[in-house]
């Protein structure tokens, strides 16, 4: 079931920004429900290796990494949140190009930590 909710958060995850990378109607709307379901991810996949780590089949070390991991993901998403803020109240290419290029940051940093975690789920470390 966890390595289900994860695989499914990665798919959700880079298929929505893929979309929002061709979407050009309501821009700063799906923006923000990218932004959403990258949240949920990540929530998703924490708890879930909160659980894991609870049952002990997580070890110290690798609950560590999740955490680095999701705090690395949690910097870049706030990072794309605040340049998507910039780019709704003045507009323009380059703050546009500002956020999708933070957007991608982030989606990077999720793919990371979803990653690891599948591994985890899968038997691997």
């Amino acid at each position: 079931m966890r390595q289900h909710r994860v695989s499914i958060g990665l798919t959700v995850v880079l298929a929505s920004w893929c979309l929002l990378a061709f979407s050009c109607a309501n821009f700063t709307r799906d923006a923000y429900r990218t932004l959403t379901l990258g949240q949920q991810s990540y929530d998703a996949t924490l708890s879930a290796m909160g659980d894991l780590y609870r049952e002990g089949k997580v070890t110290e070390t690798q609950k560590d990494k999740a955490i680095e991991l999701g705090r690395a993901y949690k910097l870049a998403h706030n990072g794309a949140v605040e340049a998507l803020t910039v780019y709704e109240e003045q507009g323009g290419s380059d703050n546009k190009d500002a956020y999708l290029k933070a957007a991608e940051a982030a989606s990077k940093a999720l793919a990371n930590l979803l990653a690891y975690c599948r591994g985890i789920l899968e038997g691997g470390s």
